[in-house]
């Protein structure tokens, strides 16, 4: 009976039944209007950033000579591989907006050979490649170096191992790793006893390799931008500006605007854990009638009461009614006032159903 009208029609005849006449009236307004929602959704305003801390997470697979741990420049892809180290730390150290606060280098090995042997390895050239990396930065202050060494890499083999689907007896070798928890010694044996022997000698060859390596971390303090600059950086470097300066370049530009909705959208690319960052680009995107792209967004992410209100939202404004209702029930349950309105509200399209 929703969006129905009564209608009263006259009809005048006269003493032989003959039609002399007759009118119809629809009554005004709809006797029974289906109920429209206005769903509450809710901007953040995300907290600023008291210090704003960055790092830059790279990998050097130097390589060296058979038992050997020294650092050679002109062996192998050496060369390439320290210039992209270097590289790397100019970039951060010419950066006048940048100030480094530590630099962590750790070394690993690949299981071949025993395990007392492979974490004295990647202890001796975890040692050399930072002392060879230090000797060409010597503006840096040497407290800031720091060196780890870990031994063999079994997690990390495990993961080359997966990306090889082709390999024979896969899951034989994963099962082997798995079940590696203690005497890794022994468990290299059980790679090496795998038959065909081909096994062992494509784990060894291409899937070893890139674990003999040292990962080395750059942390970094970023200082803090006027208005003017974080409008500049957003859009060339926005790593370095923090949410809370993205969302005053936003509001700068006007709600609505094409440059509001862009500003919006690279905060939510650039913080895609930060449930502040999704719930207000999704926000941006129901507001523009795009409430699959608001999903899109938020669909199976860490989200807070605020952003659950807002999947909600979109949900129940794609028709999908069961999964809008538990959102809305689970933001109810964590405190978000929006939630029970818009709770309230989608009750009543769901009995019109």
């Amino acid at each position: 009976m929703y969006d129905s009208r009564l209608e009263v029609r006259e009809a005048v005849t006269g003493c032989a039944e003959c039609g002399e006449g007759g009118e119809t009236s629809t009554l005004d307004p709809l006797v029974l209007a289906r109920f429209v929602p206005n769903y509450q959704v809710a901007l953040q305003e995300p907290a600023p950033e008291p210090v704003k801390r960055r790092d830059e997470v790279r990998s050097a697979r130097l390589q060296y000579r058979r038992a050997s741990y020294k650092t050679e420049p002109d062996y192998g892809n050496n060369a390439k591989e320290l210039a992209d180290v270097q590289a790397s730390l100019d970039a951060v150290k010419e950066n006048h907006d940048l100030t480094i606060t530590g630099i962590y280098i750790t070394g690993y090995a690949s299981p071949e050979g025993s395990v007392a042997y492979n974490m004295t390895l990647s202890e001796r050239r975890a040692k050399t490649f930072t002392d060879y990396i230090k000797r060409q930065n010597s503006n840096i202050d040497a407290s800031l170096w720091h060196v780890d060494w870990k031994g063999e890499d079994w997690e990390g083999l495990r993961r080359e191992v997966e990306k090889h689907p082709g390999l024979l007896k896969q899951d034989e070798v994963l099962a082997i790793i798995d079940g590696c928890d203690g005497n890794q010694d022994e468990c290299e044996n059980q790679l090496k006893a795998l038959v065909p022997p081909t096994i062992y000698e494509r784990l060894l060859n291409e899937m070893y390799v890139p674990l003999r390596r040292n990962e080395y971390r750059i942390e970094y303090n970023v200082r803090n931008f006027s208005l003017e600059e974080a409008k500049q950086q957003v859009r060339t470097n926005p790593k370095l500006v923090s949410l809370n300066e993205m969302y005053q370049v936003a509001g700068s530009y006007g709600k609505g605007t094409a440059e509001y909705n862009e500003v919006m959208e690279i905060a939510a690319r650039t913080y895609p854990d930060n449930p502040i960052a999704l719930s207000n680009a999704a926000v941006t995107k129901i507001s523009q009638k795009d409430a699959a792209g608001a999903i899109a967004l938020l669909e199976g992410k860490r989200l807070d009461a605020t952003a659950k209100n807002t999947l909600a939202v979109a949900y129940a404004e794609t028709g999908a009614y069961d999964k809008a209702k538990s959102l809305f029930e689970e933001a109810v349950r964590e405190g978000n006032a929006d939630a029970k309105g818009n709770l309230e509200q989608l009750v009543k399209v769901m009995e019109q159903l």
